[in-house]
């Protein structure tokens, strides 16, 4: 089983820094550099590549604190309304996505990109999602925020109180694993969207699953929120991906 390893902090005696905080800017800043570094190369210009992953990022941080606060930990906004503003109070991947998509999809069609510049610029920003996640998951899984039920499972954490899983482990892993699939697919050239399906197709199952084990988040109908999330974005991202492919089978088909 794993082991149980203690958040590290820096103490300046005035401010505790905790590992949490600097991952989740660490995921920002990696973020940020891998979209400014491949949407260029294919075609969409740096300044505009620059405002719409700033506007982008803004929008899919603020989406995440309130979805997490009002969908998934209702009672904290009630116990306190203050925690609105205090968005290293809690953020949701989930939250973060849907959020930060669908502003993306808003800016798009405000700065009138063509098409295939949306889908571009929306394939390049999905590339660098599994980066992401696994510096932010790397970050729950330090501060031990999304405990898992009772297990001596093998993946299971050694926690003083007595083994179970802790999902930011085992997502940590599982994105982690994405990563290294999408640098070896990024070996082959593949129609805009390939990422945004392969994404979506491969993370919404095993995100399913890990929210089974889940204690202490908000059901509804027996699911977290994140397993109704998880099925659609399971069913957008084969749809993606099929249809992508299928356009790049006609196109090399007429060349």
């Amino acid at each position: 089983m794993l082991p149980y390893i203690e958040q590290p902090t820096l103490d300046l005696g005035f401010y505790r820094i905790e590992a949490f905080p600097v991952l989740v800017g660490a995921a920002v800043i990696a973020e940020f550099q891998i979209v400014m570094h491949r949407a260029p190369r294919l075609g969409i210009d740096r300044r505009t590549t620059s405002s719409l992953l700033g506007w982008t990022i803004f929008l899919g941080l603020l989406s995440a604190h309130l979805f997490d606060l009002f969908v998934y930990y209702p009672e904290r906004f009630l116990e306190n309304p203050w925690v609105l503003l205090m968005p290293w109070r809690g953020i949701s991947s989930f939250g973060g996505m849907l959020g930060g998509l669908l502003g993306l999809a808003w800016l798009l069609h405000r700065r009138g990109l063509s098409t295939a510049q949306r889908l571009v610029f929306v394939d390049c920003l999905i590339f660098a999602l599994p980066f992401t996640l696994a510096l932010g998951r790397l970050g729950c899984a330090l501060q031990h925020d999304h405990l898992g039920i009772a297990s001596h499972h093998a993946l299971a954490v050694a926690f003083p109180q007595g083994p179970r899983f802790d999902l930011g482990v085992l997502e940590f892993l599982y994105v982690s694993l994405l990563c290294i699939v999408f640098l070896a697919a990024d070996l082959w050239r593949w129609p805009a969207g390939f990422f945004l399906g392969l994404f979506f197709a491969l993370y919404g199952p095993v995100r399913f699953a890990l929210d089974s084990l889940r204690i202490g988040d908000a059901r509804y109908g027996g699911w977290t929120p994140g397993q109704y999330l998880s099925i659609l974005a399971t069913l957008g991202g084969l749809a993606v991906l099929v249809a992508v492919l299928a356009r790049g089978s006609r196109t090399a088909g007429s060349s």
